[in-house]
């Protein structure tokens, strides 16, 4: 099972698995940011660019992963969350 997610390949589904789940659930971007870390994670295995600071890999990807993530939400709500757009409804 850990080697499913060491050459990339767990990344890269846990990715689509997630951005499937934001798509069905509408969770306010956290789920979709996860889903980009994942893919981003997966993608820097299978070019070996992720460094091995620990001694295991995992953690390292995990680190990566995290941080991904939350760049990732941060850069989403900026994008679709802004307050001067008019309302569309016009109430």
């Amino acid at each position: 099972m850990i080697e499913f997610f060491q050459n990339g390949n767990g990344w890269l589904v846990v990715g689509l698995l997630l951005i499937i789940v934001e798509m069905v659930l509408n969770l306010g971007y956290v789920s979709i940011s996860f889903g980009i870390g994942a893919i981003a994670t997966g993608l820097l295995i299978k070019g070996d660019l992720i460094p091995t600071v620990f001694d295991t890999g995992l953690v390292d990807e995990l680190l990566i992963e995290g941080v991904v993530s939350v760049l990732a939400l941060i850069a989403l709500r900026v994008i679709f969350n802004r307050k001067g757009d008019p309302d569309i409804n016009k109430y």
